[in-house]
């Protein structure tokens, strides 16, 4: 049995409990931050300027004392996501979305601000293989309005396996914590 390698710094949330996005509209201005051809230091260089813009905006407020945020970095599509230190949720920023959408609009319009949402995957059962994935989908969110989707439902087995067969299962990844006995809940409730 392979030692278990204790963490060099212990954390009290996960990455996705920790971090918050920024999607931005798509602008043309010479500092915009999605343009492709932007090496990664120059998309880290911009990361690290909103990070300090982000961090100087929350000292200002008389509630918050240090820093929130340690690290930033900008995704392929443009977004900047922001990640809190270990030992602190992102949750304390859905009270100060005003205050980040303000602290980076000299970049560009900001559509929206995600809070780090955690995902909870499930296997659903005995789903009918001559349905298609995404009529599964659509049938989940039409039919359950509070399960949101996190992402596409996908066969758990590869279509070779499926060809002769009536059923198959699928993996349904749901935005936020979810538990088998909230999901019961939600579907026999109804």
């Amino acid at each position: 049995m392979k030692p278990s390698t204790p963490k060099l710094i212990p954390t009290k949330y996960t990455q996705a409990e920790r971090e918050v996005t920024c999607f931005f509209a798509n602008n043309n201005t010479a500092d915009t931050i999605s343009q492709p051809e932007q090496t990664y230091s120059e998309c880290q260089s911009l990361a690290d300027t909103a990070l300090r813009r982000l961090n100087a905006a929350f000292v200002d407020y008389k509630d918050i004392s240090t820093n929130p945020f340690i690290h930033a970095r900008i995704t392929m599509r443009g977004a900047i996501v922001f990640t809190t230190g270990n030992d602190q949720s992102n949750v304390v920023c859905e009270d100060y979305i005003s205050i980040i959408k303000h602290a980076l609009v000299y970049y560009g319009d900001c559509e929206r601000v995600e809070i780090g949402k955690r995902f909870s995957q499930f296997l659903l059962h005995s789903v009918p293989t001559h349905v298609s994935i995404p009529n599964n989908s659509l049938s989940i969110s039409t039919n359950y309005p509070q399960l949101v989707l996190g992402q596409m439902p996908h066969c758990l087995t590869p279509p070779e396996r499926r060809e002769n067969k009536v059923c198959c299962t699928i993996v349904m990844t749901l935005t936020g914590r979810r538990s088998q006995q909230g999901i019961i809940k939600v579907l026999y409730l109804l």
